[in-house]
């Protein structure tokens, strides 16, 4: 897929979501694919010691020259999600990145 296409298709059918880099600093509004990655296998909620314990994981398509790193987080229709593992698909000149994202609590953790 052309960068021309994969840029339209975002335009058109992206979501609205503003990444919030680890580092700090403003956050960056732009579109994006995200969904959750269901499996029959597993419960989306988990016992801990401290009560139930979140496990649900979103997959992140974006633009390329928006790159994603470990740590940042995406905010997604009023809730936030923290970057597990991001990479870059495609070729140099365009493609798009690809992450897997957990939500983060009220405290601010995975």
């Amino acid at each position: 897929m052309t960068d021309r296409a994969w840029k339209s298709i975002l335009s058109r059918y992206g979501q609205e979501v503003t990444l919030h880099p680890a580092g700090g600093g403003e956050g960056i509004s732009l579109k994006a694919f995200l969904q959750p990655v269901l499996q029959k296998s597993e419960d989306q909620q988990v016992p801990s010691p401290l009560g139930f314990r979140r496990e649900d994981r979103f997959l992140y398509l974006g633009p390329a020259d928006v790159p994603l790193a470990d740590g940042d987080q995406v905010e997604w229709q009023g809730g936030r999600y923290a970057v597990q593992s991001a990479h870059p698909v495609g070729p140099e000149t365009g493609g798009h990145f690809w992450a897997l994202l957990r939500p983060v609590d009220e405290e601010g953790t995975v």
